[in-house]
């Protein structure tokens, strides 16, 4: 009879030692859950007050870089008088370029698309440039460029800069929804 009581004082032990060490252990484990959601909550705080800040202000930029290179405002920012087509066509592509490098760094706060769809309108907006450098003859002034440019954009469906800026308006007010919910 005395191993029946040490097997059962045993199991009795291991009972307890077990039920002990699943009592701890899930309180361990809701404790961490609780510290994890803890700090993801202050992340999130922390991220609303310090990045989005920063993040809208890339769109901001951005945007505003894609107003800035419509090929219709370029027109009207670059021709001065007694300028020729190829000198304008040269100022345009060279302010495109610096503008497009002064931005570089707004990709770190947007969407890879968004980025994309920035560097999209840029090259194509090179594109309906050179179009009507084409167009337009070796000795021709500024304005007869700025007409060919003007009349490139008109016959266009849809402008690359006005569709870059309806992405980055799309992504920017879709994120803004997800980070209140």
């Amino acid at each position: 009879m005395e191993w029946i009581e040490i097997i059962i004082e045993a199991l009795v032990s291991i009972v307890a030692v077990a039920a002990a060490i699943w009592i701890i252990y899930f309180g361990l484990n809701r404790y961490f859950a609780a510290q994890t959601e803890k700090l993801n909550r202050d992340w999130m705080e922390k991220k609303e007050k310090d990045f989005l800040p920063i993040q809208t202000q890339a769109y901001e930029r951005l945007i505003l870089f894609l107003e800035r290179i419509h090929p219709e405002r370029l027109v009207f920012r670059v021709n001065k008088p007694g300028m020729s087509a190829r000198l304008m066509q040269a100022e345009i592509l060279k302010l495109i370029r610096e503008e497009f490098d002064h931005n570089l760094a707004q990709q770190l706060y947007i969407s890879n698309d968004a980025w994309n769809a920035v560097k999209v309108a840029r090259e194509e907006t090179f594109k309906i440039l050179n179009h009507a450098a084409e167009k337009t003859d070796a000795n021709a002034s500024s304005f007869d460029f700025s007409t060919a440019i003007i009349e490139t954009v008109d016959k266009l469906e849809k402008v690359p800069t006005e569709v870059a800026v309806n992405i980055l308006k799309t992504e920017f007010r879709r994120r803004q929804v997800g980070i209140r919910k």
